[in-house]
Order: structure tokens, then C-alpha cells, then sequence
């Protein structure tokens, strides 16, 4: 199983993934700070980082950039409760790494999301080489309430 940092200053939202993604057979560790995540990823070595965008101190683009230049191999995946900010790679900041979907996904949805990144190609239905197998290792999620009503 997976090596995932989770860096989630909410505790609501960092207990809710630590726990998922722990039900899963993950080893999990979680920091509330951007600061720490980049001291931990810098001593320890993860395969996914779970990194909310709006942190304190640092935001979570910026951790993305330092952890990726340590391990280019990790895969992030960043989550909001903003949707727009993750829709919106207009208005990101240009030292924001590229999302590998602009499509985000729930969080219920998170241990499918890793088993891919992990190379299990049947965890997400409908996933096509166009859409996810290109060569960037970064995707967005949304915790917000999944909307009942279909695309």
C-alpha cells in the first residue's frame, strides 16, 4: 500500500482522511501545517501527498513545488473546499503545477483516486489514457456536498 502525507489544517476534514485512507491499508501521516509537511516530506519519503491549496503560512501550490523537486515521483493531490479554485488554472498562480484532470472528485472517493496513482488502472471507471495518462501527477479534489444531479 501506499506512503501518504496528509496536510490538512481542518481537523474535521485531515481525521476524515486519515482514517479512510488508513481503512484502506495505508500507512497515513498527517501534519496541519505546510511548514512541517515540507520538513517531514524532506526526511521521509511518500509516494502521495494529499495537500490542501488554502493553508496558513505556505500555500499548498508552493509545498507541491518543493516536495516535487525532492521526489519527482510523488504524486499530489490537492483538495479545496473551494471548487472554483480548483476549476480555475486561468487564474492560478503560475508557480501552481498543472492539474492531471480538471475535473475534480469527491473525497469519498479518495482511496480509488490513490490505488490509481498506485497503478491499479481498473480503480477508476471510465478513466481513458486521453484523459489521466498523460505525464503530470497532479489532481484536484473537492470536499464540498456532491451535487445529486448529473452532468
Amino acid at each position: 500500500m501506499a506512503r501518504i502525507l496528509v496536510v490538512e489544517h481542518n481537523k474535521e476534514i485531515a481525521s476524515y482522511l486519515t482514517s479512510t485512507l488508513k481503512n484502506e491499508g495505508h500507512n497515513v501521516m498527517h501534519t496541519d501545517s505546510s511548514l512541517d509537511a515540507w520538513r517531514v516530506s524532506g526526511q521521509l519519503e511518500f509516494d502521495v501527498m494529499v495537500i490542501d491549496i488554502v493553508m496558513p503560512g505556505m500555500d499548498g501550490f508552493v509545498l507541491a513545488q518543493k516536495a516535487l523537486q525532492v521526489n519527482p515521483y510523488l504524486h499530489v493531490i490537492f483538495i479545496t473546499g473551494f471548487a472554483g479554485v480548483a476549476m480555475d488554472t486561468y487564474n492560478s498562480p503560475e508557480y501552481a503545477p498543472q492539474p492531471m484532470t480538471t475535473t475534480p472528485f469527491h473525497l469519498k472517493d479518495i482511496n480509488a483516486r490513490v490505488r490509481y496513482m498506485m497503478g491499479d488502472l481498473t480503480a477508476l471507471p471510465n478513466a481513458s489514457e486521453e484523459r489521466y495518462g498523460n505525464s503530470e501527477n497532479i489532481v484536484y479534489a473537492n470536499f464540498q456536498k456532491r451535487s445529486t444531479q448529473s452532468s
